[in-house]
């Protein structure tokens, strides 16, 4: 099974386990994105507004100091709300999965000792070696030449 089959069967069954996931995700990344809009468009406003207003290059300089301080507070403020939801996130999925993994358990556990048991019943598989895969992988180019 290659990556890609793998990363979407996995999608699939988050899905499966949280319908409202995707939701969720949508409304987190508008979220995000309404964050950096506001964050850029203070920071060209400000410099718009100190660039434009008709100042001495000295009170220029402060105000785009005190303007970078302003966007500089702004995205550590971001940054830790935005660890704080990680965190919170991280542990609701862990509790979610946690309880569907309680919920689910017994009825886990019932189909696999049945499955086990039927395969137990069954004879061996038919494995074929290494080396017997090549003497037939010889044996069909012969047949085809």
């Amino acid at each position: 099974m290659d990556l890609k089959n793998l990363q979407k069967r996995t999608q699939e069954l988050k899905q499966l386990l949280d319908p409202k996931r995707t939701e969720r995700e949508k409304k987190e990344e508008k979220k995000k994105a309404m964050s950096r809009g506001l964050a850029i468009g203070a920071f060209l406003g400000g410099l718009a507004g100190v660039f434009f207003a008709p100042d001495k290059g000295e009170n220029t300089r402060r105000k785009t100091k005190e303007e970078l301080e302003k966007i500089k507070e702004n995205l550590q403020t971001e940054i830790v709300e935005g660890k704080e939801k990680l965190g919170v996130n991280l542990a609701e999925g862990k509790e979610k999965l946690t309880d569907i993994y309680e919920e689910n358990k017994e009825i886990i556990t019932e189909k696999f000792t049945t499955l086990k048991e039927k395969v137990k019943g069954q004879p061996e598989p038919n494995v074929a070696t290494e080396e017997e895969l090549e003497v037939d992988q010889e044996e069909l180019a012969k047949e085809e030449a």
